[in-house]
């Protein structure tokens, strides 16, 4: 009998599990569990907490986490937490056990994906066999292509999201101006994602001479739809970044399979991501403007999506061992 799998996708904020198994050739999620990673000191922790609270006894682990996977082990980017294969075998008893970054497993989920699964952001036409850029923001900002091969799909990871912010329009450079004063280095992360947020709060009320105060992702959304003009530009500013950087990793990668847009974050931005302002910072790129105009960009909304893709990604990658 073939052990079953463990799956699970570690992001700054939530660890995410299940159980995983391919019936009828689709990819099957059971015991869906999120939990929060703040409650709980080590990665360990909430594993066992999961394996207690579900009753399962997995043989095999793979296991998505956010950040640059070196060697069978990872630091998390956004969470003190370390997790390593060798470790998890030694303490869970695991008979294999596979690491890989969260966008990875996200980019990988795609194939998988029913069309029901994402809704159109630009409509386009995907050019047979090119590559699919997977790119967003949650807590962090995750980047990875997605290939098309012969023998199946192969996932290119990387660290993007830490590629330096393109500001382009005065308000935008005197926003990096502030960050980079107050951050030295200032990236896509920092001013698109979750971990980011509180920075560029700061900075938009220096901007605007408003008293700095605590405030929610939920307040500062709803003081936008109330009119409050401040946080409608930081929330578009936001959301124009990921756009940016949607287009500059397009073009980069020869991603004219499409670019699929994803992550926690991706989704509170989806009304201006269909904006005609959002179109023009993906496709203007000066001379090679037309090499995107085409392209189509869709958003990926389903929460088990990167632990679909852990699934696919570590069948694949035993596989081919």
């Amino acid at each position: 009998m073939t052990p079953s799998l463990l799956v699970a996708d570690i992001g700054g904020t939530n660890a995410r599990f299940a159980t995983a198994a391919r019936r009828e050739g689709r990819i099957c999620i059971e015991n869906y569990t999120v939990l929060a990673g703040g409650d709980f000191r080590t990665f360990d922790d909430a594993l066992r907490h999961f394996l207690d609270l579900s009753g399962v006894k997995p043989g095999l682990a793979g296991i998505a986490a956010a950040g640059p996977v070196l060697g069978g082990a990872v630091h998390l980017t956004n969470r003190n937490w370390s997790v390593s294969e060798a470790a998890l075998r030694d303490t869970f008893g695991f008979s294999g056990v596979t690491l890989f970054n969260d966008f990875v497993a996200m980019a990988r989920s795609v194939p998988e994906m029913g069309a029901a699964a994402f809704l159109p952001v630009f409509d386009g036409e995907a050019a047979p066999g090119a590559p699919v850029l997977v790119t967003g923001p949650g807590t962090g900002f995750g980047v990875a292509t997605l290939v098309s091969l012969d023998e199946g799909w192969k996932v290119l990871g990387g660290e993007g999201g830490h590629m330096a912010y393109a500001p382009r329009t005065a308000l935008e450079r005197e926003l990096a101006g502030l960050l980079m004063r107050d951050h030295g280095y200032v990236s896509n992360e920092l001013v698109a994602s979750g971990s980011g947020l509180a920075a560029v709060h700061a900075a938009f009320c220096e901007m605007f001479d408003v008293e700095l105060a605590p405030a929610t992702p939920a307040e500062m959304s709803a003081r936008a739809a109330g009119g409050d003009e401040m946080y409608q530009a930081l929330i578009q500013v936001r959301a124009l970044a990921v756009m940016g950087a949607a287009g500059d990793l397009a073009l980069a990668n020869g991603a004219l399979g499409g670019v699929v847009l994803a992550g926690g974050v991706s989704e509170k931005f989806w009304d201006i991501f269909r904006s005609p302002e959002a179109r023009e910072r993906f496709a203007a790129r000066g001379p090679m403007s037309r090499f995107l105009e085409r392209c189509p960009v869709r958003l990926l909304h389903e929460d088990t999506a990167p632990l679909i893709g852990a699934a696919a990604q570590f069948g694949q990658m035993r596989a081919d061992h």
